[in-house]
């Protein structure tokens, strides 16, 4: 009699159409995920500059009430009758974007703030800016400068 042999049929293995699917989904995935990263990054960025206003903020506020400079960053000049004063903040470095310095206002100076030179051109490609502060007679922010 004739022996059955069966055949031994190996099935390891992922076919190629399995393979494909599975690329296809990865593709997706990353095709989906790649914008809202981006988004997020550049929510990061605008936080980040508004942080780094904040500091200096803080910094200006520091050298009007001690009426004192560090000497590098932060140089403090009284006006002549003595009650007006300026607080220069250098070194305030901006990363963020255009739409992402709207929220200006919302900081400690804003409802303060006068005039806010070259508020168009602090977002963007990453920079290093002087802030000028000005001080009334009363302590006041009056006007802020961005160069």
């Amino acid at each position: 009699m004739f022996k059955l042999i069966k055949k031994r049929n190996n099935k390891k293995g992922f076919t190629l159409a399995e393979l494909l699917i599975v690329v296809a989904i990865i593709a997706v995935l990353v095709a989906i995920s790649i914008p809202i990263f981006t988004s997020q990054l550049e929510k990061s960025r605008d936080a980040v500059t508004l942080s780094n206003i904040r500091a200096a903020y803080a910094e200006a506020q520091t050298a009007y009430l001690t009426e004192s400079s560090d000497g590098t960053d932060v140089v403090y000049t009284a006006a002549a009758n003595g009650k007006n004063a300026t607080v220069e903040v250098k070194g305030v470095v901006s990363k963020g974007t255009q739409e992402g310095l709207n929220n200006l206002d919302q900081l400690p100076f804003g409802d303060k703030v006068k005039t806010w030179t070259a508020k168009d051109s602090l977002g963007g490609t990453a920079k290093s800016w002087k802030l000028t502060f000005t001080y009334d007679a009363n302590g006041a922010i009056t006007e802020v400068k961005a160069e």
